[in-house]
């Protein structure tokens, strides 16, 4: 893929480095839940609930550390949701963190990322890919249970945006994701007519759909779309991660030929 466009070389460069960075999604290789004292592959030490994130039962040659401490012992592990969340760490440089009662493990050196090339993407048309939408904002309602985020946590839905691509006018749900950069974003979940498997059609995109993300304006405003900023969602490369379905009104009738299709190896085979 080549681009003219600064802005958009520096988001692709940014996205193939947080593809294959240790807390990347080609780096996750595990996401355990943790309901009851039990192993966790592939990582030493005895894991069990506890009030506010997990315990970690080790001894001192298993090479667990929890907040930079070695354990030799039983310890609290915090979770994402406490003032401050545990860091841990394991032999060979792999890492963990607890978001509820699921243990993530995170492995630098995965075979998904030893295999990672580049995230294919469609190649940028001339003319580009953005188009104007109207916001609405919408109050007091919940996204149904398959508008998730990666951790399988529900998003509340911020509202609508109305917008025209290739001549099919949507009205498409927008839910609220993670500020970025201190601003408060929005997030479309959307599927088109390229979302299918790749060995069905060699065009496609990947089959569960993609995101694009704006700005959130403080209410009712018109918006632009930059689908060449359409991205893989994180279970694109790990089966670890919770996998949205779009939403019936954002499975728009036509092709989006660009942004992200595929996470790719050096010789373009499809990783997931």
């Amino acid at each position: 893929m080549t681009t003219a466009d600064p802005d958009l070389a520096e988001h692709v460069a940014a996205r193939d480095a947080w593809a294959r960075s240790a807390r990347g999604p080609l780096a996750l290789v595990n996401a355990q839940v943790v309901d009851r004292p039990q192993p966790v592959w592939p990582v030493p030490g005895q894991w069990a609930p506890a009030v506010g994130g997990l315990v970690v039962t080790a001894v001192g040659a298993d090479g667990v550390v929890v907040d930079g401490v070695p354990v030799d012992g039983t310890v609290l592990v915090a979770g994402d949701t406490a003032v401050v969340p545990s860091t841990v760490g394991f032999p060979d440089g792999r890492a963990g963190s607890v978001h509820g009662a699921t243990l993530r493990v995170w492995d630098p050196a995965s075979d998904a990322i030893a295999r990672f090339a580049r995230i294919d993407r469609f190649v940028p048309r001339p003319e580009g890919w953005v188009t104007s939408g109207r916001y609405e904002p919408r109050t007091g309602r919940e996204a149904p249970p398959h508008l998730t985020d990666a951790a399988g946590d529900p998003l509340p839905v911020a509202g609508t945006i109305e917008t025209t691509v290739d001549g099919a006018t949507v009205r498409m749900t927008a839910v609220r994701s993670a500020p970025f950069h201190g601003r408060p974003r929005l997030q479309l979940i959307v599927q088109d007519a390229t979302s299918a498997l790749p060995e069905d059609d060699p065009g496609s995109s990947y089959a569960m759909g993609r995101f694009l993300y704006l700005d959130e304006p403080d209410g009712p405003a018109e918006v632009t779309l930059d689908w060449e900023r359409l991205v893989l969602p994180p279970c694109a490369f790990s089966y670890q991660f919770a996998c949205p379905i779009p939403p019936e009104e954002n499975r728009l009738p036509v092709a989006v030929t660009a942004g992200e299709r595929h996470p790719v190896d050096a010789g373009g085979a499809v990783l997931h």
